[in-house]
């Protein structure tokens, strides 16, 4: 006894207390082990220690002392060398069993030995299965975690680590996602009613999923950055039917993006090798577009209907650095008044009657790091040019039905084939946003002034309408040429290629002549130019009187309307007193 004792109390004197090494799983699962069967063999021993093959004390028995140096940290070689002459039991891999120098000892120890021994195996097959399982989890690009019943984190994969900025992944295990939250100084808002409620709180509470919950997560230490992600939330439910964790998927925002892009297709598929011509004018325009394309202002492109407006935007982005980004376009007359917003801004559930219960991502996030065309930008309706201007003004956008601000990264090209200035003097389009719009400025030639390009043009299009054999190749006569040339082309490229198609269609030779072009023409309303006398200036102030025998039909509609109330008029019509005044003066 008194040899065991001097024993120990050369351990408690070698011993110090461990400042860098901690207990794992798996040397708890090794002690645990280690005093069950202990208890179980009813193992009598003056001393019985348990450590790792470095030192590391996880369980120290001694007879008739009163000590526990569990956690403590021993030198395995002074052991060695003690004169007393400890047994050191090396029957284990990583872990040491030290006990007197008793032989009767040595067989009990040794089938305690084989016992830990064959649990740890089983032990170690179930961990490689899980490592295997949990690998597979962290290759995952969503964040995934787990929970349990009072929303202590059980599990979290690598993205979620990256997600919540947490350098050491086991030392957030256990702990409340409120305290994880906290630690990481992340704050998340609810992109619907703005609140910093977490709704995993209430699926763990009612026992219902939550899909789509989409939130932004804010960075105290950052104040500028900012994440939109979008979460559902599954809970697990026993045998008795009650919620005993959770399971919560979170995709950040850019990926939601992503998946939406490549499900709408949003890419553009033209470059400027695509822009058929060699006249002058338009290799100018193209020059010109090259020089702007790289720039990040915004673009306003003019010219008439037809005239290829949107060919040249998906050329100025596949010329730009925002290539790899998307490409949204957008028809500005294609939609009413009352759901432009929800197109461009998108909305949030129960935005509206008739809302979709998702919400709607709008243009200007799908378009987030790319571009985003503005067609027909003229007949956007004045009070919502304001809310386009804010935008312009600031880069983020609102989402209908919600508070939250969302910073965007996108570069705006407008098109129209109405003259802004012109609305603008009549009230119907905004200055300042005409400004932010016009930035950069390109409009692109109608056909009747790039006469060189109408052959080059028709032989492309007579080109692209060959069968898959390529058997069947059509041309144009020297008078169906020159009937082409004759023409003006109000309709511009398209009303050029539209010919074109329907000419192949309707000839039943290899050669087009100017009968069956003409006869194309005629068919459709069109009127070759040397067929009328009128002047091209006779023609277009025709189609000005025209105009302006709408906006007096339309003062007068107004007016009638309003029983003559003017200010009434103004309101209905969407402009200013002031602006109708000077409107009812101008058209008398």
């Amino acid at each position: 006894m008194l040899e065991t004792k001097s024993l120990v109390n050369s351990i408690k004197d070698m011993a110090i207390r461990s400042s860098h090494q901690r207990i794992t799983s798996k040397n708890a699962l090794v002690k645990n082990i280690f005093e069950f069967l202990r208890r179980q063999t009813d193992l009598q021993c003056e001393l019985l220690l348990l450590c790792t093959d470095d030192g590391l004390i996880l369980s120290f028995s001694a007879l008739d002392l009163d000590c526990d140096i569990s956690g403590y940290i021993i030198s395995i070689d002074s052991l060695r060398s003690h004169q007393n002459g400890p047994l050191l039991h090396n029957g284990l891999k990583e872990y040491i069993i030290i006990s007197p120098n008793q032989q009767e000892l040595v067989p009990i120890i040794n089938s305690l030995l084989k016992d830990i021994d064959a649990l740890l195996r089983i032990f170690d097959a179930s961990e490689n299965h899980n490592q295997y399982l949990l690998n597979y989890l962290d290759s995952v690009q969503n964040s995934i975690s787990l929970y349990d019943k009072d929303a202590n984190l059980l599990f979290a994969n690598n993205n979620f680590c990256k997600y919540l900025q947490i350098d050491d992944r086991d030392s957030v295990i256990g702990m409340h996602i409120r305290d994880i939250m906290n630690r990481a100084e992340i704050k998340a808002y609810s992109m619907e009613n703005n609140s910093d409620h977490l709704k995993m709180l209430d699926v763990l509470k009612n026992g219902e999923e939550v899909l789509d919950w989409e939130v932004k997560l804010e960075s105290q230490k950052t104040p500028n950055v900012v994440q939109l992600a979008s979460n559902d939330m599954y809970p697990v439910i026993d045998k008795n039917g009650e919620v005993e964790g959770m399971v919560e998927i979170s995709r950040s925002h850019q990926q939601n993006m992503k998946r939406t892009r490549k499900i709408l297709g949003l890419s553009a598929e033209y470059s400027f090798d695509d822009i058929i011509g060699s006249s002058p004018s338009i290799r100018k325009t193209i020059r010109q577009a090259k020089e702007f394309a790289n720039s990040p202002f915004n673009f306003l492109i003019t010219g008439e209907s037809g005239v290829g407006k949107e060919l040249f935007v998906q050329s100025i982005h596949n010329y730009s650095t925002r290539k790899k980004g998307p490409f949204v376009a957008l028809n500005c007359a294609s939609f009413p008044e009352g759901l432009i917003e929800s197109e461009l801004f998108g909305y949030v559930s129960g935005a509206f009657t008739g809302a979709s219960k998702k919400g709607q991502i709008g243009k200007f996030e799908l378009a987030d790091g790319g571009t985003l065309f503005l067609d027909e930008i003229g007949e956007l309706p004045y009070h919502f040019q304001a809310k386009l201007l804010r935008v312009l003004e600031t880069w983020a956008i609102t989402r209908i039905g919600s508070s939250q601000q969302i910073p965007i990264n996108v570069r705006l090209i407008a098109a129209t084939n109405r003259d802004l200035n012109e609305m603008i003097s009549e009230g119907l389009f905004r200055q300042d946003l005409y400004y932010r719009l016009a930035v950069l400025n390109i409009e692109i030639p109608p056909l009747r002034k790039r006469g060189e390009d109408i052959l080059l043009l028709a032989d492309a299009f007579l080109n692209q309408s060959l069968s898959p054999n390529k058997d069947n190749l059509k041309t144009l006569d020297i008078d169906a040429q020159r009937t082409l040339l004759e023409y003006d082309w109000p309709g511009n490229v398209r009303e050029l290629r539209n010919v074109i198609n329907r000419t192949t269609i309707l000839s039943k030779s290899n050669i087009i002549t100017r009968d069956i072009l003409e006869a194309s023409m005629h068919s459709k309303g069109y009127m070759l130019k040397h067929s009328t006398s009128e002047a091209p200036e006779d023609r277009l102030n025709k189609r000005r009187m025209e105009i302006d025998a709408s906006y007096v039909n339309l003062l007068k509609e107004a007016l009638d309307i309003t029983n003559g109330n003017k200010k009434q008029a103004a309101e209905l019509l969407g402009i200013s007193r002031k602006t109708f005044y000077r409107m009812l003066e101008k058209y008398n």
